[in-house]
């Protein structure tokens, strides 16, 4: 097995750019993203979605203005923060998916239960035209991952060629999160699905609790960024108290080639990369647990600057 390397001496600087206010609000009965935990970029857009709402928001990056909302999922989720983690579709996963007519977005429930086996395919349209979204069932693409991990718990994402590369978190019983292997075109189809593993993660232990994947991104030369948490937790339903958190890097053959502790140690659950006139800047959300806390928007360089 390849050695890890240790983590960076120099930690990722998170800057804080604004919270993930919306329109009206959600089924917490607040008007923010509290629960941010998949993220795509495009041009000046950012979208995101909630792991405990039934939509996708959408925000401008030049501005504060709140987001709009797309709904992704028909009716309405439980107020109650416990009812709401039962009921909710636990949207983990954004995906663009490029294409005629402006591209897709692709959102993944986590499938860690059998109400979490649910997925959107939401149709951007051209300049100008109305966002849509399908309703996709997952059940297949779930039966596919599930002989194949300890405990099916997706959270991250990228495109790989007609495939799709899924990242299954692990937590303190099962350690490893794994990289799995999907065709694309069968899960926006929602039909059925051959999967097969790719890689698995044994990644550094934060005061005694395993770094875990929470989302991913490629760069553009074929390498792939990982948001990574200590979370003290032993199973894919409970939340636990936070011990350190990373972003990880994955060279083209998927050994880790870095790891960046996070400053501050955040629970980052969607990341993306986008570039700038002073380089590549790491924009990510976090997840607050916290009903009564929003979620916000981070930047850091990557890689980071001394």
């Amino acid at each position: 097995m390849p050695q890890v390397p240790e983590p960076d001496e120099r930690p990722m600087k998170l800057n804080h750019l604004r919270d993930l206010t919306v329109e009206s609000p959600l089924a917490s009965g607040h008007a923010f993203v509290s629960a941010a935990s998949g993220i795509v970029v495009r041009e000046n857009r950012l979208y995101v979605v909630a792991d405990d709402a039934h939509c996708l928001a959408v925000f401008t990056l030049d501005g504060d203005r709140p987001g709009e909302l797309i709904t992704l999922i028909e009716g309405d989720l439980p107020s109650d923060k416990a009812d709401r983690k039962r009921a909710k579709p636990d949207f983990e996963t954004l995906v663009d998916v490029p294409g005629a007519s402006g591209g897709r977005l692709l959102a993944l429930g986590s499938g860690s239960t059998a109400r979490r086996m649910r997925g959107a395919v939401i149709g951007l349209g051209d300049a100008g035209g109305q966002s849509r979204a399908r309703p996709i069932d997952l059940r297949p693409l779930f039966a596919a991952l599930e002989p194949l991990v300890p405990e099916i718990n997706v959270e991250g994402a990228v495109l790989a060629g007609d495939g799709l590369l899924l990242f299954n978190r692990g937590n303190m019983r099962s350690p490893a999160s794994h990289m799995l292997e999907v065709p694309l075109g069968a899960v926006l189809a929602g039909g059925p699905v051959k999967a097969s593993v790719r890689a698995e993660l044994a990644l550094p232990v934060v005061s005694g609790v395993p770094l875990n994947v929470t989302d991913a991104c490629r760069l553009p030369d074929g390498r792939i960024l990982l948001s990574t948490v200590a979370e003290e937790t032993e199973d894919n339903y409970a939340d636990g108290d936070l011990m350190g958190a990373a972003i990880v890097e994955l060279d083209p053959e998927f050994a880790i080639a870095a790891i960046h502790p996070l400053d501050p140690p955040l629970k980052v659950e969607g990341i993306a990369i986008r570039e700038t006139a002073s380089g590549p800047e790491l924009l990510c959300v976090n997840d607050a647990d916290e009903p009564s806390e929003p979620s916000a928007l981070y930047t850091g360089a990557y890689p980071p600057r001394g």
